[in-house]
């Protein structure tokens, strides 16, 4: 997991088998980008990455396409690129 900063995992839910490499990422200091399902649910506290919707599960594949690929770019463009480029005094995103 070097070098990364953002996890994305985004497959259809309920389909997470259990998104092990998301943990791995955690231990390792990173941050992820994901949807409420799998490990995710338990361990997503608002503080720590970002979940791309609110766990809402849909009949409509094609819709759910649709609404989770617009929360991934709004959670992208609003919150995650800013707070990467945005560097406290010591050069370091996010901090003081």
């Amino acid at each position: 997991m070097q070098g990364v900063d953002v996890w994305l995992n985004n497959p259809r839910r309920p389909l997470e088998a259990s998104g092990t490499s998301g943990m791995k990422v955690c231990v390792n200091g990173a941050l992820n980008l994901s949807i409420l399902d799998g490990w995710w649910v338990e361990g997503y506290a608002g503080d720590n990455g970002w979940s791309i919707g609110s766990g809402e599960e849909y009949t409509d594949l094609t819709y759910q396409d649709d609404v989770e690929s617009r929360s991934i770019y709004e959670l992208l463009e609003q919150e995650i690129v800013p707070t990467f480029y945005t560097r406290g005094s010591d050069g370091l995103p996010g901090s003081g």
